[in-house]
Parts: structure tokens; sequence; C-alpha cells
């Protein structure tokens, strides 16, 4: 049930759209990536895009007219409908009542023997998924390996029905948003590659946008979407910043229908909007009541953040990235070990650094940034971190398996920040971006002391 593209109903629109998607996916990439994607050859097979685009408008118009283009396909496949106002009242009551507590009773039990599957193996998995013809054992047995690697959880009947209904797209734009952030541009990057080496440096447009993430989830960071997932704050649609949360939808309007396929109309409430886009990662707000004096009373309403195991699945896929993302970077080969800088006293960060003498050169021990009233937005943005050489030290006790592996092997390395700190609010702490010559991963700031 979803529409192709941005749901344009024309060809024009459709082609358009993923023009600039595309151009935008580019840019984007080209930026965090640290890479240059211009070679991509963008025009590939034109008349196929024509192609796609034509039925792609037809069924979004058939969406839209949902109703009428069902029942005019059930004609022209041979079937009599019959007007339910011609039809007994009751009786036609009781059918579709007996219809729909079959239709619940068999997809309750498709669900448990899916999850009440045994556990098969990589190989098994490969092989099922090769096999055209299966038994409905063997289907069972498929999806829910399927599922235990996609969520890497237990897959119980609720995790069935939930995937169904589209939760794992809502979920990874959740993730992405939150904890998983510091992998997403690695994520993108090995999508397009792969797609690149697939296609011979040609992309196919709609393929391409589709699995690029990036886009989205910095649209929903400027519009600070995550503001609203505060526990126990009341909110109202007229408090200010609803208002300037609203002003900045409608005046982005047609980006977000482009990348997140929302509609928004200034006629929307602010809270209508804010829903809409919380939809996006299967979050809402809970309605409280209608709250404030009799003339002026107000929907009110508040977070609560949801029992649906997410937290437990994204601990999973920060573990799996967090184990890939480290296999990206050398243990043994291309460290860098440039020279120490030895004048710091051009750096902006005097008010938080202490210089240690004794030494040839002056080492400069960054303080924990654990003191956000110190670390403003407005602050770090003044911060000189990009460029600024970091020494990783041995023998802390909060670094991963990886960074003790790396320091046991090499006794401590030299990376360069590769941009700012930023705050990481989903695991409460401060992070960099550090490029240790092979490749870039995100470190804990207190981690780093500053050669």
């Amino acid at each position: 049930m979803s529409v192709v593209g941005n749901g344009s109903t024309t060809i024009g629109g459709l082609l358009r759209s993923q023009h600039v998607a595309t151009q935008a996916n580019i840019a984007l990439l080209s930026a965090a990536d640290n890479d240059d994607y211009s070679f991509i050859d963008q025009n590939f097979q034109p008349e196929s895009l024509q192609t796609w685009g034509k039925r792609g408008s037809v069924i979004n118009v058939e969406m839209r007219r949902y109703r009428e283009s069902v029942l005019a396909g059930l004609v022209e496949d041979g079937y009599t409908v019959i007007d339910a106002d011609d039809a007994d009242d009751d009786e036609s009551g009781a059918v579709i009542e007996s219809v729909k507590a079959a239709s619940v009773e068999l997809y309750n039990a498709e669900c448990k023997a899916i999850a009440d599957s045994p556990t098969i193996s990589d190989a098994e998995l490969k092989k099922l998924q090769d096999t055209r013809a299966k038994t409905k054992t063997e289907r069972h047995q498929q999806r829910k390996a399927e599922l235990s690697r996609r969520y890497e959880v237990d897959v119980t009947p609720n995790l069935v029905e939930k995937d169904d209904n589209g939760w794992y797209p809502q979920l990874r734009m959740h993730y992405y948003l939150t904890l998983g952030r510091e992998f997403l541009t690695n994520r993108d990057a090995k999508r397009a590659k792969a797609q690149l080496e697939a296609g011979e440096n040609s992309v196919w447009k709609p393929d391409f946008n589709k699995g690029q993430l990036l886009p989205a989830v910095l649209l929903l960071e400027n519009l600070n979407l995550l503001q609203f997932l505060t526990p126990d704050v009341q909110l109202r649609g007229s408090d200010e910043k609803m208002l300037e949360f609203k002003a900045l939808a409608v005046q982005h309007r047609h980006v977000i229908k482009n990348y997140l396929n929302v509609s928004i109309s200034e006629k929307f409430t602010p809270i209508a909007i804010a829903q809409k886009l919380l939809a996006k990662i299967d979050l809402k707000l809970d309605y409280i009541g209608r709250l404030g004096k009799r003339e002026n009373r107000e929907c009110v309403y508040r977070f609560v953040a949801p029992d649906d195991q997410r937290d437990s699945i994204f601990g999973q896929w920060f573990n799996r990235d967090e184990v890939f993302q480290s296999e990206l970077v050398s243990v043994s080969n291309n460290i860098s070990t440039t020279t120490p800088v030895t004048d710091t006293t051009s750096l902006s960060i005097s008010h938080n650094t202490e210089v240690v003498s004794g030494s040839n050169n002056n080492i400069v021990f960054a303080t924990p940034l654990s003191d956000t009233a110190l670390y403003t937005p407005e602050n770090i943005a003044i911060l000189g971190w990009k460029g600024l050489k970091l020494k990783l030290q041995q023998g802390l006790d909060s670094a991963g398996q990886f960074y003790q592996q790396l320091v046991s092997t090499i006794g401590s390395s030299i990376g360069v920040a590769d941009g700012e700190p930023y705050w990481n609010g989903y695991l409460g702490q401060w992070q960099v971006w550090v490029n240790f010559g092979s490749g870039c991963t995100s470190v804990v700031c207190d981690w780093l002391i500053v050669v």
C-alpha cells in the first residue's frame, strides 16, 4: 500500500523529482563521505526510466482512487460485483464479520507458525532463497531466518506482524536519526559503491535514491523532530516552538514531499504536522486532554516512549555497525604517525585544556566533554577541531574491544580529527570523527589527548 516515487500523478513530475533527488543525494554523499561522486552516469537507460515514469504515474492515480480501481480490476477479471445496498443488510453484515474473524485467526496462526519454525544456518537460508518452489514449512523457515537477521532479536508473532506492517523502514530511520547516526555515511556510501560497481559507474535513479537515507535523516534533523521526544513535557499547538516548527515545515513542504513522501499544508496544525513526521519513525504524541480556562481550552499532547523492544534492536544494530566499521580501519597498516604539532597556542581550546611540561613537545590533555554548559552548539562551532592531530592513549577501561586491540598492537595511534565533536544524545556522550589514515571512525571524546 504505497505510491511510486513522490506520489506524483504525472510523468514529468515523477521524473523531475527523481532527477532532483539524485543530484542532491550525490552532493550530500560527496560532502559526507569526503569523496568525489561526480563521475556517476545518471543517464542510464532513459527509455526504461520513461517507461517507469508512465507506469508509476498510473499506479499513483489508482492509489488515489483505490476503491474504484479495485472494483474496475475485479470486473475486468470476470467477477460479478454486487452493490452492498442491494444485498440483505443482516446477511451481508454476518458474512463480513465471519470473514474478518476467519482472516484474523488465519493470520495469527501464520505469524505463530513463522515464529515457531526451527532456526536455520546461513547456508540453509541461501539455499532456500535460491529455491523457486518451496513448501509452506520452508517458506516459514526462510521468513523467520530473514527476520532474525534483519532485527537480530528473537522472532515472535508480534514481530512478524509489525514487519508485515512496514516496521523495518520506520525503525531503520529512527536508528540512523539517533544511535546509529555516526554509521549512516558509511552505510549510504557502501550501497552507492555497490550499485556503481554493478552498473559500471551508472545508476538507475529510482533504486539509487531509494537506497540513500542521508537526505531524509538530515531533513528530520533540520526540522528538529527529536525535540518532541522528551517524556512528560506537555505540548500545545500554540507553543512558540510548535509554531516555529510548523513554519519551517511549511516552508520546506516540497522537499519534505520529495524525500519523505509526507504532504504538508498551511491548513495543518503544528501537532498534526508533528504526528505525520513522527509516523516515519513509528512514534506519536499521546493526547492528554483539553486543558486551560473554559474560554481558552486547548488540546494537550505528550510523548510516551513505546515499549516495543526497539532499544534492544538498536543495541544489536549498533554493535553490528561498530564491528563493521572497526574492520575498515587497519590496525597494522597506514596509521598516520606525522610529527606532532608543537605550537598549540593558536588553538581555540585553551579554556578547557591543561598543558603538561617536561617533554620536547607540549601535550594538551583535552578535558572530557561532560560539562554541557561549556559545550553548547555555539561554543563547539568555534573550536578548531578539524585537522587537529589526536593521540589515542593506551589502557582506558572505557575503550571498546577494537580500540583495546588497536592500542595493544601499536601502543598508541595518531589520527586527525575530521570535524567538530558532536553530541550523541542516545548514548549521552560527546564523540568526534577521527581519520586514522585508512578510514574514519567515531571516537568518544574523553578517550583523546591532543598532541
